[in-house]
């Protein structure tokens, strides 16, 4: 499978695995998923990135996000041996930036967070766009680190 429909099909995943979940889960105000390690609570969403940086500035966002989005398709032009590690992570970064983008132009410029640490009262409140791109971007790091020299997975 060509590595740009690999990426597609990681970005679609993302999407609909964030949005469905945003769409029926926003509104919860609590649900314990895992006792005593994750919770569904709703904080009436962020308005800034993560941690609350940058609250109160979706357009200065919605710029940087679409900025940020145009140099990884540059920098992706530019990967040599991509891989399917490479391109399910390349995925997950552009899904999730484009899940929480999607909340900042569509929804009053709220990302609807959901996901709760209850084992780590102080974290931020969250949900799958940003797992899914940090755990892309741990991918991207991991590639970039240890397998870009490699030879590519390339079959058809």
């Amino acid at each position: 499978m060509k590595n740009w429909l690999k990426i597609i099909i990681a970005i679609i995943l993302v999407l609909v695995v964030d949005l469905t979940t945003k769409y029926f889960l926003s509104n919860t105000t609590y649900f314990n998923l895992i006792p005593g390690v994750i919770s569904i609570m709703t904080n009436g969403g962020n308005d800034g990135a993560g941690f609350g940086i940058l609250s109160g500035k979706t357009v200065e966002l919605v710029i940087i996000t679409i900025v940020m989005l145009v140099l990884l398709f540059v920098f992706n032009h530019f990967v040599k041996n991509k891989n399917t590690f490479y391109s399910l992570g390349f995925g997950f970064v552009i899904g999730g930036a484009l899940g929480n983008l999607y909340d900042r132009i569509f929804c009053g410029g709220i990302v609807r967070d959901f996901l709760y640490f209850d084992f780590w009262p102080n974290f931020p409140i969250f949900n799958f766009a940003d797992t899914f791109l940090c755990i892309g971007a741990v991918m991207l790091a991991i590639f970039i680190i240890f397998m870009s020299g490699k030879k590519s997975d390339k079959k058809v």
